[in-house]
């Protein structure tokens, strides 16, 4: 993660790097190449982007408590493959990105 956002800003210096949270999926509990699941990997990147400072959305946190208010579960915004954002996955979290730039403007 870090080589990639350096050689972003180093390329980009004008651009601004926004970093979000992998969006929530059903089997967490898988392990990935890092030997971590779903909530260790976040809590690790989040310690990362921490400590550089960097822009940071936790879209995990923010979706959920959309389906929360909106009376859904998790199944209804993921496709088949219990991963993946089908349709109306993408479009909460299109909502959850737009209220964030929205409050930094």
């Amino acid at each position: 993660m870090e080589s990639i956002i350096t050689k972003l800003q180093n390329e980009l210096p004008n651009a601004k790097i926004l970093i979000t949270s992998p969006n929530p999926v059903a089997n967490g509990k898988t392990e990935n190449s890092l030997g971590l699941n779903y909530l260790e990997y976040i809590k690790a990147s989040e310690q990362v982007i921490k400590t550089n400072k960097w822009s940071y959305l936790n879209s995990k946190e923010e979706i959920e408590k959309k389906l929360s208010k909106k009376n859904m579960r998790l199944a209804d915004i993921l496709t088949n493959d219990n991963i993946h954002p089908n349709d109306q996955g993408h479009y909460i979290w299109f909502e959850v990105l737009q209220e964030y730039i929205k409050l930094k403007k």
